[in-house]
Formats: structure tokens, sequence, C-alpha cells
């Protein structure tokens, strides 16, 4: 009898060890990291994404800048693999744990950097310049970079600085005085790794005593507009052409026309520009910055004025209400652009530099400009800067 109770309880025992049955062995194996990728650059930075192994499955992993061993307490851990790197040029090295369950902590897992190699200088896109205003202007420079601009640097000469030079500032805009007469200033921006921008030249200065006292004889807004051919200076029709005239007055005070060019000049019609940097016209050549939306056509029935000699009027597509920052002066009377095609807006006139500004731009060599028109001048007269003077 007792064998056969003996034989029961040892066949009852084999039944539970077959079926699974007792208590199951603590796992104490640690996870395993074994590798950590390194994303692509985005938005100036790159991420760390650790893999790791574990006999049951990893639950945390964390990323510290130091090498002690974390607890499986420590609030570095949470669930994301992954870690954002803000300065991937630096060099510095990220220290990687996993843990699972049942909070074993796995050996150390180091990565170095610079985790991104940056050969890519910063790319200067324009440098505005603020009306004068007690003897001073400032320019503002605009610029971007693959990771981040660090600094900035304005001279009056084109010797391209080294990234140590004293003229690198962390201020985009720099103050300085009116200059009397039209003069270039050179513009560079930096990295965080010291890259160091291609030049950008900007021409600035004062309108002339002659653009000024052109102004104070007309009781309308006022623009100085300095050009590679001479400068100009022309007045809104505020009141007649509000909507066209506060347009044009936002490129101006946004230092948009800075750079851009007269890219189609047809001497007996008119001289166009205000959208592109170079020719021919391309979406490589359009002038980056703010593009305000298209404005409502002022027709001249409603405005009362005409496209006759030296009226400044609104370029535009074949659609009426199209125009946004092209404008074109009229170097003839073009009053059938009143009418043509729904007509076309004039909002200003030049009052100083038409005898001779706009004459040296409708002069100009030009070339067939790929339509079959002889539009496109060989050299493009280039606007220097336009800035309110009232």
């Amino acid at each position: 009898m007792k064998f056969l109770s003996a034989l029961l309880a040892s066949s009852f025992s084999l039944l539970l060890a077959a079926c699974g049955g007792g208590s199951s062995a603590p796992d104490t194996t640690s996870p395993l990291v074994s590798k950590v990728s390194i994303g692509p650059l985005v938005n100036g930075q790159v991420t760390l994404t650790a893999e790791a192994s574990d006999a049951v499955g990893v639950t945390a992993y964390c990323f510290k800048t130091e090498s002690s061993a974390p607890a499986a307490s420590n609030s570095c851990f949470t669930a994301s693999g992954s870690k954002a790197i803000a300065d991937p040029t630096a060099k510095n090295k990220q220290y990687i744990w996993a843990k699972d369950a049942a909070n074993n902590v796995s050996a150390l897992f180091m990565v170095e950097g610079p985790f991104y190699t940056d050969t890519t200088a910063p790319v200067i896109s324009a440098v505005n310049v603020s009306a004068p205003s007690n003897g001073q202007l400032t320019l503002t420079v605009s610029a971007n970079d693959d990771l981040r601009v660090t600094g900035y640097c304005l001279k009056t000469n084109a010797t391209a600085p080294l990234a140590s030079d004293a003229c690198f500032t962390a201020s985009a805009s720099q103050s300085v005085a009116t200059p009397a007469t039209p003069t270039p200033y050179f513009a560079w921006a930096k990295d965080s790794v010291n890259n160091v921008s291609s030049a950008f030249n900007r021409v600035t200065g004062a309108c002339s005593n002659e653009g000024v006292t052109a102004s104070q004889t007309v009781n309308l807004p006022t623009v100085c507009i300095s050009t590679s051919l001479g400068e100009m200076v022309v007045a809104l029709e505020s009141s007649k052409a509000p909507i066209t005239s506060a347009n044009f007055l936002k490129y101006v005070n946004d230092g948009y026309f800075s750079q851009t060019v007269f890219h189609r000049v047809i001497s007996n019609f008119m001289i166009q520009g205000g959208g592109f940097t170079g020719v021919p016209i391309s979406s490589a050549n359009a002038k980056k910055g703010t593009l305000y939306d298209p404005i409502e056509l002022e027709t001249t029935q409603k405005t009362g004025l005409s496209n006759t000699v030296g009226t400044l009027a609104m370029a535009r597509t074949n659609v009426l209400n199209s125009a946004t920052r092209e404008f074109f002066i009229n170097t003839v009377d073009n009053t059938f652009l009143n009418d043509s095609s729904g007509g076309y807006a004039v909002f200003g006139r030049v009052i100083s530099g038409l005898n001779t500004t706009v004459q040296n731009i409708r002069n100009v060599p030009v070339q067939n400009n790929g339509s079959a028109e002889l539009s496109q001048p060989l050299t493009p007269p280039v606007i220097n800067w336009a800035y309110p003077l009232k």
C-alpha cells in the first residue's frame, strides 16, 4: 500500500512538471544593448535610437552624458529608445542602458560624437536696410544654415573675414552712420563650427539732396530708389490708389526690392522689375522673402489715373487680381494699358530721375528673353535699395 501511495505521488509530480505546474525561476538575465543608430539631420538635430534584446522583453531605456550606472528606479529610464541631440556637432559621449520588467539593468553602451559633420556654410538671403533716422540706418542680415547661424559680420570692404575675426557678433543687426553717397556693405554669416558664408553685397546710402527736394514738393508719400544706373524718387497716389500704394510700401518697408533687377526692358514701352535677382526669369532667380497675397485691381476707371510717361503701375498675369510685387514704369504714353485685358493699375509717378535714371535703364542693351521678345537686359540694372522718404 505504501509502495502504491509513493508511486501515485511520484506520478502526480511528473504530471505537474509536464503541465508546467509549480513556481518558475526568477528573471536574472539583463538586457543587452547591441546597437545605437544615428538618424539624419532634421531641424538642426539628429536622433539616436538604441536597439536592445532581452529574454523576456525590454521595458525602458536610459540616455545620459556621464557613465555612472543608473538604478532601475532612476528617472532617466523612459519607454522611448530614442533621444534627440540638439548639438550634434559637439564632441561628447552618450551612455545608454536598457532594463527589463524584472528591473535588470544592462551593461552600458557608449557612442561618441560628433554625430554630424557640418561642412555646409550658411547662406545669406538678404541684407535689409532701414530708412535713415537721426543720421543712422540699420542693416539687418537674414541668413540660414543646416544647423544654426552663430555670428554675423558687416564691413565696408570685400576682404573675407576669418571665423575668429572680431567683426563677427551674435547680433544680425548693426546701426551705421548714413553714408552721404551710395556705399557698399559686405555681409558674412558663420555657424557653430566656423563655416563662413560667401559675401553678400548690399549698397546703401542717403537719398540725394535733389531727391529729397523733389519729395518735399509733393503732398504724397514718396520713396527713394537707388539703382546701379542712378537714383529716382517716386510719389505714390495713396488716396486715389490706396490698395496698390499700400501693397508697394509693404515690399519697400520689408527691404524686398533690394538687389532685385529690372528684368524686362522695352525702350519705347516700359521698364519692369521688382521680382527677380537676375535673368533669365526663373524660380532660381526669384527674390526670396515674404510674398504677400495678390491685390485687388484698382482700375484706372476707378482711380482716374492713366498709364502715361513716367507713371508707376503694377505688373500682373492674365488674371485681373494677381498683382503682387512686380511693377513697371511707363517710358512713353501707354494709355491703351488703361483698358487692355482689363487694365493695369497706375499708383504713382517718377518725380525725380525720369530724364536721367529711367532713361539710363531704358537704353540698356537687350536680347531675346527666350519667348521671342527683345527685352532681357544683357546686364540687368540692379535696385540697390528703396526706402520711404515720407
